[in-house]
């Protein structure tokens, strides 16, 4: 993929994402110098389906590549507690100057995270920060517009917060780490969690998520209850067909959502206080799919030193909560996050 003038990337990503991978490279103006696979022997075809040169090793393109962007869409086993030394490469790549951006958590569980993803390396940046999600539901264009109305608005009370796409686009822990960042942003940890999980798949044998987002596939809700009174709830999948990020906030200023495309203001009177929503005019040039407008717009922002850092990512809480959610859906109970961030603590 020789797109001269454009920033190098090297991409890391499995059959069933190459085609969303093109796209993203193609909006975010990224040249692919190198691709390659998680999965034995796929390397060489997808560098083939790109037309770059193959990389057969996703850490020595972290510390070695040539680049200024490694692109990993399909993480495989990259990141498991058992190979600390990942978040090494990681933090080798920032330390040179390299970009790293994720389309899966990394790590992918609070077990995860307290091995080795919290060292520290030149300014300061840790390694979970050096791999950066994207694209996050509250990072994203619409939640960026609407952050005066936010603030205008005021606490929430209850909060519903959705975020689906399909497998090719990212995972349901994607999906959840993503929905379950923006509930710890606006409403801090919640105290219990009651979760539920659903697949396409039905029969008695159906697999639970494990204590892991990696490899998770399929829809999850969970109620999740605050010790003051208020309340929120999740919708998670990577089953759902198309891409949609969706908030809806309820609070004495009454109720704001925002979507994809915009946001609207209501009051508790029923009357409308501010919306804004984008619009397509007859005969334009067909848009981009939403999936990869807010992949490649996060890359791009990532790349332009002109764009301050997004705020950071308050991983210890939203994988304690993510653990909590999984542990939900196999126990049937509700289960505390607070109990996950002290197992953290003492590992």
């Amino acid at each position: 993929m020789d797109a001269p003038g454009g920033r190098r990337a090297i991409v890391w990503v499995a059959e069933d994402r190459v085609e969303f991978l093109r796209a993203v490279a193609r909006a975010a103006d990224l040249r692919v110098v190198g691709a390659g696979s998680p999965v034995k022997g796929k390397s060489g075809s997808i560098a083939a389906a790109l037309g770059c040169g193959s990389v057969d090793d996703l850490r020595s393109a972290l510390t070695e590549g040539e680049c200024e962007l490694v692109l990993v869409g399909s993480p495989g086993d990259f990141g498991a507690a058992s190979a600390p030394s990942d978040a090494a490469a990681v933090l080798a790549a920032r330390q040179r100057g390299v970009r790293v951006v994720t389309l899966d958590p990394l790590p992918a569980s609070a077990l995860e995270l307290a091995g080795g993803w919290s060292s520290v390396g030149l300014g300061g940046v840790r390694a979970v920060d050096a791999a950066r999600l994207v694209p996050l539901a509250r990072c994203g264009r619409s939640f960026r517009d609407a952050r005066e109305v936010r603030e205008m608005f005021g606490p929430a009370r209850t909060l519903l917060v959705e975020v689906c796409c399909r497998p090719d686009e990212g995972s349901l822990g994607a999906c959840l780490f993503s929905a379950l960042d923006v509930l710890v942003w606006l409403m801090g940890d919640p105290e219990s969690v009651d979760a539920a999980y659903a697949t396409a798949r039905r029969g008695p044998l159906v697999a639970l998520p494990g204590e892991s987002l990696r490899d998770a596939h399929g829809d999850i809700t969970a109620n999740c209850r605050f010790a003051d009174g208020r309340a929120a709830a999740i919708l998670a999948s990577d089953q759902s067909g198309r891409w949609s990020r969706n908030l809806t906030m309820l609070g004495d200023a009454g109720r704001l959502r925002i979507y994809d495309d915009g946001f609207e203001w209501v009051s508790a009177a029923g009357e409308r206080v501010d919306a804004s929503r984008q619009t397509k005019r007859r005969g334009e040039t067909p848009e981009l799919a939403r999936s990869v407008e807010a992949a490649a717009d996060a890359v791009t922002r990532l790349l332009d030193p002109a764009v301050p850092e997004e705020g950071p990512i308050d991983h210890a809480a939203v994988l304690a909560a993510c653990q909590a959610v999984l542990l939900s859906t196999r126990t049937g109970s509700s289960e505390s996050p607070a109990t996950i961030r002290r197992m953290m603590e003492v590992g």
